[in-house]
């Protein structure tokens, strides 16, 4: 989509994209003033994409504390079954296969 721009002079210019206002602004206000928005402009994508990849590592660290806890649950659980005098062999099948796919889950996804 373009944008028309009125400049200060009076002349009207069509904008189509970054480009082309980078284009304008070199040629009305010259190449420092060019640099220093595309400088700028890069940190400001620069912190963006560091944001969004600190969000993702927060959210990876609370999946891995979720999963490592529902293993030592499981694990834990097997610790009991194994101490009974009589083990549930049903009960212990159930935990490991619980264990299964959790572990499968994490490795497949």
């Amino acid at each position: 989509m373009a944008d028309v721009i009125r400049l200060a002079d009076g002349s009207v210019q069509t904008v189509f994209d970054l480009r082309d206002m980078m284009e304008l602004i070199d040629t009305h206000l010259g190449d420092d003033a060019r640099r220093w928005l595309e400088d700028h402009l890069s940190e400001s994508d620069d912190q963006e994409y560091i944001a969004d990849l600190e969000d993702e590592l927060q959210h990876l660290k609370d999946h891995r504390r979720e999963v490592m806890t529902a293993l030592r649950e499981a694990s834990e659980k097997i610790a009991t079954l194994i101490r009974e005098k009589e083990i549930d062999r049903k009960q212990l099948s159930m935990t490991a296969g619980k264990i299964s796919s959790i572990t499968w889950r994490e490795l497949n996804v």
